[in-house]
């Protein structure tokens, strides 16, 4: 019989609650030393033998034989497998995608700027950029959605190519080729984990380098894109799963479960899903209910993974209290049921996505509504944000000093420069002033 899921009830600010509250932010923050040395050989050995260690490791993890005349879909393959999409589930993914692009449209905001000074022009180019890899998990399910969530900004800004990757199976996943083909990606290679993030990161004879990784992927892809960033950029190292509920009595108990299990159920465990309340008799009704669904739940092994404190509803003395708790937290998702939310809203600093109202749950999010599901997680909503079409562009500076500008700017330079010792800074303009500089 399936364990039943501790599901503790505990006061902000209390022993208790420091206590659970501490054990929640140290697994959001957990390390595998394990995983990261076993990372470190593969991406070196990628690094170091390119196709061969990549082929190798896709052997020994995968079990499937991929070579180089192998490692690329063929078109007519992926063609075949998104014909087996049903048509209705066409027709979702189309309407998302289109959601998707005209909210990322907007985004696209001309940052381009030129600026007279008295020393010439200052201006800023954007400029796209030129290659991306897009990661597709293959493990407990498929993300279709998250593909589309990844390309799209992408394809707005102006990024020319777009490079996938992901695990290989006895047949490439129908739903993944659909949204490949509609989205008009031609370059996919079937490999996975951390052997394929080095090979997009530093480039093998079958799969040519990007400048970007993007997507989401199990703990060994998650540190190899940490690892190999410097080399590539990276969208963020996602980790589990998160939610935090603002509640008051205004909002149905069992809708407030249901949103909990929804960023439960993602199946690595280590997700976190939190209630936030200034009610215990309704954090009671909130606990039964969970409990309830669980129970009755047809993938109830998924919760029976979860760490100890995964659930946990916390109950404030007030809502500023709630607040405080919420942006200490800085979720992946928030979502705000209260009766005062556009109010509580104003006070919310640390949150990666929002969701307001008891009419607009998480999974709006994540698949059709139209804003991004890709989204810091574990607490990095404090600085970072959700990808967008900015994630894939690049600011570039530009001066243009004249003559008497430089008449102007060299003694303040030179001044600078030689504060710093850096004596060919300041030579670099005083010579250019100087009669006898050639």
């Amino acid at each position: 019989m399936t364990k039943r899921i501790t599901i503790p009830l505990v006061t902000i600010g209390s022993k208790e609650g420091k206590r659970v509250l501490n054990k929640i932010i140290e697994a959001r923050t957990a390390r595998n030393e394990t995983a990261q040395k076993a990372v470190e050989k593969i991406l070196n050995d990628i690094r170091e033998k390119g196709d061969r260690s990549l082929f190798d490791y896709t052997r020994k993890f995968d079990k499937k034989p991929v070579t180089s005349r192998n490692v690329g879909i063929n078109p007519e393959y992926l063609s075949a497998q998104a014909k087996k999409v049903p048509p209705a589930l066409k027709a979702t993914i189309k309407e998302a995608a289109q959601r998707i692009r005209a909210y990322h449209l907007k985004q696209k905001v001309n940052a381009e700027f030129s600026l007279k000074t008295t020393e010439g022009w200052l201006s800023q180019i954007v400029r796209p950029l030129g290659r991306v890899g897009v990661y597709i998990p293959g493990g407990y399910t498929t993300y279709p959605s998250t593909v589309l969530m990844d390309v799209i900004p992408a394809l707005i800004a102006g990024v020319r190519e777009i490079v996938a990757v992901t695990p290989p199976h006895d047949e490439f996943d129908p739903l993944i080729a659909y949204v490949l083909r509609f989205l008009k990606i031609r370059e996919i290679y079937q490999v996975g984990g951390a052997q394929a993030i080095g090979a997009l990161a530093y480039g093998t004879k079958s799969i040519p380098a990007v400048d970007k990784i993007v997507g989401p992927g199990n703990i060994y892809v998650a540190i190899a894109k940490k690892m190999v960033y410097g080399a590539v950029d990276i969208d963020m190292i996602a980790g589990p799963s998160e939610v935090a509920v603002l509640a008051d009595k205004s909002a149905d108990p069992a809708w407030v479960a249901l949103d909990l299990l929804s960023q439960a159920e993602h199946g690595s465990g280590d997700e976190t899903a939190v209630c936030v309340t200034e009610d215990r008799k309704y954090a009671e009704r909130i606990k039964s209910r969970l409990i309830e669904e669980i129970e009755r739940s047809s993938v109830k092994k998924v919760f029976k993974s979860l760490s100890p404190f995964a659930i946990t509803i916390f109950i404030g003395k007030t809502r500023d209290e709630s607040i405080e708790l919420v942006n200490y937290l800085a979720p992946e998702h928030l979502q705000i049921m209260t009766k005062s939310y556009k109010n509580d809203l104003k006070k919310i600093k640390n949150a990666a996505a929002i969701f307001l109202g008891p009419y607009t749950p998480v999974a709006l999010g994540d698949y059709f509504v139209g804003t991004n599901h890709v989204l810091p997680t574990g607490s990095a909503a404090r600085y970072a944000s959700p990808l967008g079409v900015d994630s894939f562009v690049k600011r570039i500076s530009v001066a243009e000093v004249n003559a008497s500008g430089l008449q102007k700017a060299a003694p303040h330079v030179s001044r600078f420069a030689r504060a710093e010792n850096f004596v060919h800074h300041a030579l670099s303009v005083e010579r250019r002033l100087s009669k006898d500089s050639l």
